[in-house]
């Protein structure tokens, strides 16, 4: 009985104490549209949530990973194409404060890939959406834009 009763005020004081962290900071659901758009035609977009805790940093991958060719006969490398999005949240005043790192890699053929990042801070309002960053390749002159809506979950 003398165990039990240390144990139990562990458990409680670890449980008072990830309750105490939570009630602290609140967390909010990102809503990320990344659109594409190629020089005179529709754009193309897609979606992706990320429920992040204020101060926390949260990451998104899309993507696959593809053969390229390789630099001697019968050689292929590897690599990631596709999205990589970070992002930070934290409350300034009634606003939010996005810290993001984004970065969009194309497979352009079996050789080589054109890679686009940003990174910066975005001062977004609740529920409203709130354009990140835009990006446009300057040779192929595809465009990408990033918006997010955040929406307070606790």
């Amino acid at each position: 009985m003398k165990t039990m009763i240390p144990l139990f005020m562990l458990f409680s004081s670890a449980a008072f104490a990830a309750e105490e962290r939570l009630d602290a900071h609140h967390v909010y659901r990102l809503d990320f549209v990344i659109a594409e758009n190629d020089a005179g035609k529709a754009a193309g977009a897609t979606t992706c949530t990320l429920n992040l805790e204020e101060r926390r940093t949260g990451e998104i991958k899309l993507g696959a990973n593809v053969a390229l060719a390789g630099t001697s006969h019968g050689t292929t490398m590897r690599a990631d194409v596709g999205l990589t999005l970070r992002a930070t949240i934290a409350p300034v005043g009634e606003d939010l404060l996005l810290e993001e790192d984004i970065e969009i890699t194309a497979a352009t053929d079996s050789q080589s890939f054109r890679k686009m990042s940003a990174k910066g801070n975005a001062l977004i309002a609740q529920g409203k959406p709130a354009l990140v960053t835009s990006v446009e390749d300057p040779v192929s002159h595809r465009h990408y834009q990033v918006t997010v809506t955040a929406t307070k979950l606790r």
